[in-house]
């Protein structure tokens, strides 16, 4: 059966990513979209997983796609470091002081950026897409697109009026998008920042908040935030009046935060936990990370989880890593995660462990990934990469090379997946790389070249990721992309 596209879009992905020219060598973010890819076209995460890591990133909120990425993928999100030029770093220093004077006088120049993000399916049709334009004036911001928000800020205190949502409410909970507005404004006491705020939205809902932000030592240092936060709301169906109490601690342990209603006394509460610890000992550093979500059949109306999030009641990853203080950077890590759903308690636990040591011209990584350990292990994929990294004034470049196959009890290894890789950067903000992947052992089955690339300067940036296949079937045609174009003025 052939697939049926546009023949000038499959055109236009490919000029213009061969224009962009050979990613892998770094980019300027933790997560990108072209890792999504990576994990999906190596069948790591499925269509809908990396649907809504894609959706997270299009929105904005990093924090969440790192989430669902380590539990999904059982991967790091952070990407390589790029060597920045010494005149990128004098910029940003320079940067750095126009802040600070920014923050003391604020400047009455008009300044913003207009960017547009848009995912596109193997028909070449776009299957989402967020445009976006923040002018900032004075103590004022404006963004108009696909959300529309009014803010001031000025010495702690904040006013938003429009689409308010998860970051201008703080929340550790992803939120819904409320049509309305809402005011914090802080009291400074020798012991620390009282902040006190109120939201009220287009459908009656009301939510005031009280937070505290002890101070910490004799230069009044701030690592700890809680915050008490009250629900009271009507559904638009029955206009029934509900209520429900939020509370969330952060600090730079991690974050905590509970969710109760209490019509349903009898429920879990909708709870999220992420702790992080690192510790740097004489040979080597050790670092854990855990999050997690747990809750009962009932949700709060105003939350925003993922579909897996929703449908279980235990939600989670844990990842213990070793780093070694050797020439080689030797690095052990062990990943698990753990679902339970609502309708059962059967859960569903994945684990794996990798080991990586090697100089930067030829380093190696090894993975074990037991699929289903509450069958015993029966399915493990194993996956053995090389990376070979040269950097060249200042600039990098990195071939790579990728072999991955499933072993099953009693059958054997399945059919081998091959990768090969080329990779380009010359800072943090231009990069390109292109991988050539045999998924099924042979080029005649299946071949697929994905294809990421980021250039950019201070007035404009532009990046693409796109994965494109041929089978025994169809002719060569995208997959799957992802853009970005943004103008800085």
């Amino acid at each position: 059966m052939r697939i049926l596209y546009r023949p000038y879009q499959t055109v236009f992905l490919i000029l213009f990513a061969l224009n962009l020219t050979p990613a892998y060598a770094g980019s300027a973010h933790g997560l990108t979209e072209a890792q999504v890819f990576e994990w999906w076209d190596d069948g790591i995460i499925d269509g809908d997983e990396a649907r809504e890591i894609l959706d997270l990133l299009e929105e904005g909120n990093e924090q969440e796609a790192c989430m669902l990425a380590e539990v999904y993928a059982l991967e790091s999100c952070a990407s390589e470091e790029v060597p920045k030029p010494k005149k990128a770093k004098r910029k940003e220093a320079k940067s750095r002081q126009k802040k600070t004077k920014k923050e003391s006088r604020p400047s009455l120049v008009p300044h913003g950026y207009i960017e547009w993000r848009g995912r596109a399916d193997s028909l070449g049709r776009l299957e989402s897409g967020r445009t976006e334009l923040r002018l900032n004036f004075y103590r004022y911001s404006l963004r108009l697109g696909t959300q529309s928000l009014l803010t001031y800020r000025n010495e702690g205190s904040e006013a938003h009026f429009g689409q308010i949502s998860t970051k201008e409410l703080h929340s550790v909970i992803p939120l819904d998008t409320l049509w309305g507005t809402a005011l914090f404004y802080p009291l400074y006491s020798p012991i620390g920042i009282f902040r006190f705020g109120g939201l009220l939205d287009t459908a009656k809902t009301i939510r005031p908040s009280f937070a505290f932000t002890p101070f910490r030592g004799p230069k009044k240092e701030k690592d700890f935030e809680m915050e008490l936060a009250y629900w009271n709301h009507r559904h638009p169906a029955d206009s029934v009046e509900r209520h429900s109490v939020s509370a969330q601690a952060k600090g730079s342990w991690g974050n905590f935060a509970v969710w109760w209603i209490p019509e349903n006394a009898g429920d879990l509460p909708l709870m999220k936990l992420q702790l992080q610890h690192r510790e740097k000992m004489e040979y080597a550093t050790i670092a854990w990370k855990t999050d997690a979500y747990v809750h009962g059949d009932s949700l709060p109306e105003e939350s925003r989880l993922s579909a897996t999030i929703a449908k279980s009641k235990l939600w989670g990853s844990q990842t213990v890593g070793v780093t070694a203080h050797d020439a080689w950077k030797s690095k052990w890590t062990l990943n698990a995660r753990t679902m339970i759903p609502l309708e059962g308690d059967t859960s569903k636990t994945r684990l794996k462990a990798s080991a990586e040591s090697g100089p930067g011209v030829l380093r190696t990584a090894t993975s074990v990934t037991c699929l289903s350990a509450e069958e015993h292990c029966r399915q493990n994929d194993l996956a053995l990469k090389i990376r070979s990294s040269w950097n060249v004034d200042r600039e990098q470049l990195v071939f790579s090379g990728k072999v991955r196959a499933r072993h099953t009890r009693d059958e054997g290894f399945g059919t081998p997946l091959y990768e090969a890789g080329i990779a380009y950067a010359q800072d943090a903000a231009n990069s390109a790389g292109i991988a050539v992947t045999i998924p099924k052992g042979a080029p005649k089955r299946e071949i697929q070249l994905r294809s990421s690339a980021e250039v950019g300067n201070d007035f404009l940036q532009l990046s693409l990721a796109v994965t494109f296949r041929r089978t025994a079937d169809e002719e060569l045609h995208p997959l799957h992309a992802a853009m970005r174009a943004k103008v800085m003025f």
